[in-house]
């Protein structure tokens, strides 16, 4: 008689999500990413679409063509020149002291050091990211994350999600514990300073006074590194005419970019919201999305709770949030699906918060910006989670009197 079969190992309540995600997300991937030939996608980019930016950038810095990224015709021009093809239209837009961090990739063969850039930085992020899911559920969680849609839309698009991603949650994760390390890699994160505006009050709230010396120490030292390692002028030119080029841009909302556009201030705009009504609308949910951070910050002490507060709070802060910006709750989304009971099911919320980032595009092409809800929705659930009441541990009861 043949041995009975062991129990059944239940089933990780994320397998169907990661076919899903695929389905959603390879259409996508095909017709605007696909490789055309000559190191051209379908669209005529650059395999690695933005990439360029981190490649070329200081590239040009350090070959005498510091002024060439504040003048955009040259610039375009300059970029199809170092590419060898002509290229469609692209910016800098990086504090100066982002050239100094980039100078050793601008050194590579381009798609050497894109591979450098993806390669390595996911690592990266998923090192953070797994350092917080059991050792029996890292290897699922990997590929979760591996396939996540934001992920695969960062990838293909050679955006910083990973980037960003490995910093602020290295940082939250490194609170307690190093706060020093928490610091310097929140004035790294100034990179892109729009997503690091939940910080501050954040940090004041939880009296983090050394991540915060730390952090203004780097942020310091980077722009003082920068000044003397290219002057006063580039800082200029980023706080003028860069900045005023990409406020531009939320002004005019049109092009690709817009369906991309994760934020509410852009979910207005989709919807027909004029300028002023769309900026009234980001502050509406931004003032009370600050507040109940800090709030649930300081109620909470579990440091994995807290970054998934954190993290779904970015996007939410800032009108410039995009889909690749959401590998932050991509990680947050990881955790949560490794923590459920196995077998179980994911919310409603969980899935469109996990499809969300290409599933948006299509949609918004359609005029319709509903990412912001799915976005509020899963705050929502975190700081009510944190909300609830902290149970005391029982106590023994008092031995009776003689």
């Amino acid at each position: 008689m043949p041995p009975s079969p062991g129990p059944r190992r239940p089933t990780p309540p994320s397998t169907w999500l990661i076919p899903l995600g695929i389905l959603i997300t390879l259409p996508v991937l095909v017709f605007y990413y696909r490789p055309a030939g000559g190191g051209l996608d379908v669209t005529g980019h650059p395999i690695g679409r933005d990439f360029i930016n981190a490649w070329a950038g200081p590239r040009l810095a350090f070959s005498g063509q510091l002024d060439t990224l504040f003048d955009l015709k040259a610039y375009h021009a300059a970029i199809g020149t170092l590419f060898g093809s002509p290229l469609p239209f692209h910016n800098w837009s990086y504090p100066p002291f982002t050239l100094l961090l980039l100078g050793p990739l601008g050194q590579l063969p381009y798609f050497v050091a894109l591979a450098v850039w993806t390669i390595g930085l996911f690592a990266a992020f998923a090192g953070v990211t797994l350092s917080c899911v059991p050792r029996g559920q890292r290897r699922h969680a990997l590929l979760m994350l591996a396939l996540a849609p934001a992920c695969l839309i960062n990838a293909v698009g050679g955006q910083n999600g990973f980037l960003t991603g490995t910093l602020l949650l290295g940082g939250l994760l490194a609170l307690d514990r190093r706060p020093v390390l928490a610091g310097i890699l929140f004035g790294l994160l100034t990179y892109k300073p729009q997503l690091g505006l939940v910080l501050p009050p954040v940090l004041i709230a939880l009296g983090a006074w050394r991540t915060i010396a730390a952090a203004c120490t780097t942020t310091l030292a980077l722009v003082g590194a920068s000044i003397l390692a290219f002057g006063s002028d580039p800082w200029r030119h980023n706080l003028g005419e860069t900045s005023a080029y990409l406020y531009g841009l939320l002004d005019a909302f049109d092009g690709f970019y817009q369906f991309m556009m994760a934020s509410v201030f852009a979910g207005a705009r989709t919807f027909g919201l004029s300028m002023g009504a769309a900026w009234g609308l980001q502050l509406l949910v931004a003032i009370p999305v600050l507040a109940a951070t800090a709030w649930a910050v300081r109620r909470t002490r579990d440091r994995v709770q807290r970054a998934g507060l954190v993290a779904t709070a970015v996007p939410l802060l800032t009108p410039y949030a995009f889909n690749y910006d959401l590998t932050l709750v991509a990680a947050v989304l990881v955790w949560r699906i490794s923590a459920a009971e196995p077998g179980s099911r994911p919310d409603w919320v969980t899935v469109l918060a996990w499809l969300s980032p290409t599933l948006m595009i299509p949609v918004q092409m359609m005029n319709f910006g509903g990412m912001p809800v799915v976005l509020v929705a899963l705050f929502g659930i975190l700081v009510w989670e944190v909300a609830q009441p902290r149970l005391e541990p029982a106590r023994e009861p008092a031995p009776a009197l003689p």
